[in-house]
């Protein structure tokens, strides 16, 4: 009787041994299940979607379970000169390189893989320069054209003279052989010059167009011109004859001495008057195309670009800015939105324009 209380005994004891075995054995199991890993993403800190370069990006691990552990959790970035990695404070740190270009990134742990992210890196400090070394070129590139327009419209009024090199060379109606003979001019015969037309030159001739050959024509200046034609060396046939004769006229030219000594003194002196005034007419033209010129670069200059919040902008991106502030004006006149686009700033006024595609 003993001997059966004993193994009933030992049958209990085994029986609730097993139970507690399998209660424990359940609970640990249910609380390991419930720390199991199911579901992992990354959620951004940040809002932008192009990411600058040499710069810190964090994200916040989500996992599901929340409690579930992320210690054997490996970070992965696609751009060898960028870091990813988890921080001290659980969270994935993205570090981006230097250089602009994607980089996709994702985080997995016990095999279960986070979404994959893709941002674009971006330069905005070296773009800014790039785009303010464009604009000054561009700027000086205008000013340089306005400055030879002016200079070539300053040129254009100076006038320019020609002489004959030539005897009895032909001046026909246009540039061709072909034009009618308007006449002949002598050497030492001067003209106004118009232009250059191929190998000929185009020149007024008794106040009408009138074309000579290039290769019989040397340009002289404004003074020379007003100086008249000079006395061409004679041929050794007439200084001939002129001797021949001389003799003859001597006598002749003895006696209209004193008459020709008084006209050429008041000649001379007509000469000299007409000098000084067409040179104190040359200096004067001179004077008012340079201070044209200047002018003229001014205005062209004014025209390239205006200064709004210490931002330059083209007289198109004002207007794209006036239009634009219309709208939100109570009346809507130009007085109203030109007040609006005052009190925005600089870097305001850019980003719209770049919104717009003005940039």
């Amino acid at each position: 009787m003993r001997k059966q209380n004993s193994i009933i005994r030992i049958l209990i004891i085994v029986f609730a041994a097993l139970i507690a075995i399998l209660v424990i054995g359940g609970g640990i199991y249910l609380f390991s299940a419930s720390k199991k890993l199911k579901n992992i993403s990354l959620q951004p800190d940040f809002s932008e979607t192009s990411l600058e370069v040499g710069t810190q990006y964090t994200f916040t691990i989500v996992t599901t379970p929340s409690k579930a552990s992320i210690k054997k959790a490996t970070c992965t970035v696609d751009d060898p000169t960028s870091s990813f990695e988890i921080s001290d404070n659980g969270k994935a740190v993205l570090t981006t390189g230097m250089n602009e270009g994607n980089v996709t990134v994702y985080i997995e742990c016990k095999g279960i893989k986070s979404q994959i992210l893709t941002y674009s890196i971006v330069d905005s400090v070296a773009r800014a320069q790039a785009e303010a070394a464009a604009q000054a070129e561009a700027q000086q590139k205008a000013e340089e054209e306005a400055a030879a327009a002016a200079e070539a419209e300053a040129a254009a009024t100076l006038k320019k003279y020609v002489k004959s090199t030539g005897d009895d060379v032909n001046i026909r109606s246009t540039n061709s052989t072909d034009g009618d003979v308007l006449g002949k001019a002598k050497k030492g015969d001067m003209f106004e010059k118009v232009e250059d037309v191929d190998d000929w030159t185009h020149i007024m001739y008794k106040g009408q167009d009138g074309y000579m050959k290039t290769e019989f024509l040397t340009e002289i200046s404004e003074e020379e011109y007003n100086e008249g034609p000079t006395e061409e060396p004679a041929e050794e046939k007439k200084d001939e004859k002129k001797d021949e004769k001389k003799e003859e006229k001597k006598t002749e030219n003895n006696d209209n001495n004193d008459n020709n000594n008084n006209d050429n003194s008041q000649a001379t002196q007509t000469k000299e008057e007409a000098e000084a005034k067409a040179a104190a007419d040359a200096a004067k033209a001179a004077e008012e195309a340079a201070k044209a010129a200047e002018e003229a670069a001014k205005a062209a200059a004014a025209q390239q670009s205006l200064t709004l919040s210490g931002v330059a902008v083209t007289p198109a991106e004002y207007k794209h800015l006036l239009d634009k502030f219309r709208f939100a004006t109570p009346n809507g006149t130009d007085e109203e939105a030109k007040a609006e686009v005052e009190i925005h700033s600089g870097s305001e006024l850019i980003t719209i324009l770049q919104y717009d595609g003005y940039r």
